[in-house]
């Protein structure tokens, strides 16, 4: 079973939750946290860093494996959940769309290692990310 963390700028996080959880027609809450960082959050982000350990810790106390969330490499939200990554069943993905986020949810009771949820995850991000110009090009060869 998985759980899932967004760390992210400003309400980001929240919104792909709630448009997941509107497309998908479920109900998350127990399974995800969100943590929204905005400007007043900066100067102590050692607050946040503790909030997000209390919530790394609760899932995995409920044997869950932990996705986080973030939506930049180099951002101050993936600066504090890289210090989390080299905890046993916890990874974290940058860079965090819709897709992805449904593709977790649709997969998170099934039976796989953190490693292949993480890589279903990317992949499902990559795959979405399309041209439309390019896309008519192919079809109109």
């Amino acid at each position: 079973m998985f759980s899932f963390i967004f760390v992210t700028h400003a309400d980001l996080g929240a919104s792909l939750v709630r448009t997941a959880q509107f497309i998908m027609q479920e109900d998350f809450k127990d399974r995800c946290e969100v943590f929204s960082i905005d400007y007043s959050m900066l100067a102590d982000m050692n607050r946040i860093k503790e909030m997000l350990e209390k919530a790394v810790d609760r899932y995995l106390g409920m044997k869950h494996k932990v996705v986080i969330f973030v939506d930049i490499f180099g951002g101050s939200p993936s600066n504090v959940a890289f210090t989390f990554v080299k905890r046993e069943g916890v990874d974290v993905i940058t860079g965090v769309n819709l897709p992805m986020v449904i593709y977790a949810f649709e997969h998170r009771e099934h039976e796989m290692t953190i490693a292949q949820m993480a890589a279903g995850i990317i992949q499902t991000g990559e795959d979405n990310l399309i041209g439309a110009k390019k896309l008519l090009e192919k079809e109109n060869r």
